[in-house]
């Protein structure tokens, strides 16, 4: 799986920086923290994608999305894809603990949106 996102990620980074070849010695002309950023807007659109297919009642989608950018990636790819906390703190490029703690605030966030909706 993460060889695809890889994958992706290089085509994106090809598409936004058309000055750049497909080598890596190009590509490693940007910087981390582009790079980090540019994947983390990719897998925000990713994460609401699948929020809004796996979903059809409008009032849950759009509690998810009004959650952080990095929140919401959590909850689609944990929660609703079941994919392990580790392996997303691998795709976000950051710890497992601030992924646990993200996904517990998240949650928190998601309960109390959707209270005020019954």
């Amino acid at each position: 799986m993460f060889s695809y996102f890889d994958y992706l990620l290089k085509q994106l980074l090809i598409e936004k920086y058309p000055n750049i070849n497909n080598d890596s010695s190009d590509l490693d002309t940007i910087s981390e923290k582009v790079i980090t950023e540019e994947y983390r807007k990719f897998l925000d659109k990713v994460a609401v994608r699948i929020t809004i297919d796996m979903f059809e009642r409008e009032e849950y989608v759009n509690a998810i999305l009004k959650l952080a950018r990095m929140e919401r990636i959590i909850i689609a790819f944990n929660i609703i894809q079941g994919i392990e906390l580790r392996e997303i703190a691998y795709l976000l490029n950051t710890s497992a603990d601030s992924v646990y703690s993200q996904k517990n605030t998240a949650l928190k966030r998601l309960k109390a949106e959707l209270a005020n909706i019954k």
